[in-house]
């Protein structure tokens, strides 16, 4: 059953928490395939015989097309709505992940992930979009919860990348596998997301009225987020292979490792704004970051490196959730699709800063010092923190 715009009205549980459990389907499979996929990149590396500039310069590809994807997604959602948006979106990323491990040269890879770039840009809007709609239905924090599931899909993702590295299952049969659970995943649970469209008849777009304040304040959070969180996914691995001389079944646990320390922090995190606020959170959240951080970058060792990842994404994973859902507070409802994929696009310039950057410092063989680029970076956070203030219950001031 297609469940109709989320108010309080809608009373039945037993189909809010269907909702809730397919939206939440969909930030599992978003954290899946792209741990399936950047947690392989030596292997991607050694059988297209790329550098370390090379995939930097995919990985800058896929930044830029996201965005891309990202608008694309807030078209559809104002034309028709984030559901079929969401769902387009899902299956798209299914076939990029085929097609990255289908790819038999280095030009036919990078079309394989302008591909998977452009879902990932429409998912990442689109499951936000969802997300805020069930939060709005349930009238308390819950959005830190969805993004613990996209950590649970990276675990998972993670996980399943080191056993296929170990007992040595090709590359294009490991992501053929990811693909099928996707599309079969995303196809189950389609009908029950949140049908619900934008589109104001007093407006002649949304997008014009939209106050862009909020949408450059908490984008700027999210830019700051996604140049670490994106740094650290895509280069840990590497990492620990090339600078702590990690094996090659050890190095993907940082990456584990972060996104563990991330599901703690986003499945405790509504619990804690419920009871703190959403500024104090930050502000916390922030500074734990920081501290791992700081391992990293002084780390002698892979394990020591991979309790730093852990504490980075315990503390930092809280800022993305909680920056969607503060941006959906504070636009009128006519323009909060768009406003979040416009805001998204704050993810992709940071992709690009984050992985760009880190990937520069890689390409001249100083990968150690890199992650003092997020260390410097992340303190901007603090300066926003008060514009998350909320009561104990997650609401908006």
């Amino acid at each position: 059953m297609t469940l109709p715009l989320p108010r309080p009205t809608m009373t039945r549980m037993s189909d809010l928490r269907r909702t809730r459990g397919a939206v939440a389907s969909g930030f599992f499979l978003q954290g899946l395939v792209f741990a399936a996929i950047v947690t392989q990149a030596p292997r991607i590396k050694d059988h297209f015989g790329i550098d370390d500039g090379g995939l930097t310069a995919i990985l800058v590809l896929v930044a830029v097309v996201s965005g891309v994807g990202s608008v694309l997604a807030g078209i559809v959602a104002e034309r028709r709505s984030s559901a079929v948006a969401f769902r387009v979106a899902l299956l798209t990323i299914g076939a990029g992940a085929l097609l990255v491990g289908l790819a038999p040269s280095t030009p036919l890879l990078a079309v394989a992930f302008v591909v998977y770039g452009l879902g990932v840009g429409a998912v990442d809007a689109g499951m936000n979009m969802q997300g805020v709609r069930v939060q709005e239905a349930y009238g308390r924090s819950i959005m830190a919860s969805f993004h613990g599931l996209w950590s649970v899909g990276g675990i998972v993702g993670a996980l399943y990348a080191a056993g296929v590295a170990e007992v040595d299952v090709p590359f294009a049969a490991s992501l053929a596998a990811v693909a099928a659970v996707t599309w079969l995943v995303s196809t189950a649970a389609a009908p029950h997301f949140v049908d619900a469209s934008e589109r104001d008849p007093g407006l002649s777009s949304a997008g014009l009225d939209l106050p862009w304040r909020p949408v450059l304040v908490f984008g700027l959070v999210v830019l700051v987020f996604y140049a670490a969180d994106t740094g650290t996914l895509t280069w840990s691995t590497v990492y620990l292979e090339d600078a702590l001389d990690a094996s090659t079944s050890v190095a993907p646990l940082a990456y584990g490792a972060y996104q563990a320390g991330a599901l703690v922090s986003r499945f405790g995190g509504d619990l804690a704004v419920r009871r703190l606020g959403a500024a104090a959170v930050v502000t916390i959240g922030t500074s734990i970051g920081l501290a791992g951080l700081l391992t990293v970058v002084v780390s002698p060792l892979p394990v020591v490196a991979i309790v730093g990842f852990f504490v980075t994404g315990l503390g930092l994973a809280i800022l993305a959730p909680l920056a969607f859902a503060a941006l959906a507070a504070a636009v009128p409802p006519a323009a909060r699709d768009v406003a979040i994929a416009r805001m998204n696009i704050a993810n992709y310039l940071g992709a690009i800063l984050g992985g760009g950057l880190i990937g520069a410092a890689a390409t001249a063989d100083h990968l150690r010092w890199a992650f003092v680029i997020p260390l410097v970076t992340v303190p901007v956070v603090l300066l926003t923190a008060r514009s998350f203030r909320t009561t104990r219950s997650g609401r908006p001031v």
